[in-house]
Parts: structure tokens; sequence; C-alpha cells
């Protein structure tokens, strides 16, 4: 991203899309080398829920909104 204060704020700015599908954001975490790469960690209802969030057209602008120049890298995980 282009800068991490001014992606936060839109980031902040867009929990009710997250909230509404059921993500819920367990972390937020700045790399110490590059305070502008982050990693992001949730909790969502299901897969599908998470894959439909991440194919929002929406998502695409909110993302160029707050700056991100790259695509993120997306793992889907599951919890033991």
């Amino acid at each position: 991203m282009k800068d991490y204060a001014d992606w936060r704020i839109v980031f902040d700015a867009d929990a009710a899309n997250r909230s509404e599908i059921g993500l819920e954001i367990t972390g937020v975490y700045q790399s110490i080398d590059n305070p502008n790469k982050i990693t992001i960690t949730g909790e969502a209802p299901s897969v599908e829920a998470i894959k439909a969030f991440f194919d929002r057209p929406e998502l695409k602008a909110t993302m160029e909104q707050g700056g991100v120049i790259s695509m993120p890298e997306v793992k889907l995980l599951s919890k033991t």
C-alpha cells in the first residue's frame, strides 16, 4: 500500500461491510521492515462467505481508495 495511515482510515470505515458477512478481524500487523506492508488475520463463518466477500466489485474500489497497490495474498485456513 502507499501509506498505512491513509489505508487504515479506509479499512476502519469499511467495518460494516466485513460485519455484514460475519468476518471478524482478529489482528492487523505491520511489517517491521516496511510499515506499509501489512498482514490481517480474521475469522469468517464459512469459506463461501469469505470468497463472496473478496469477489465483491466494491471491495476493489475500496482497496484502490485505501492506496492498495497490489492484489493481496489471501490464505484460507481452517482452525483445528
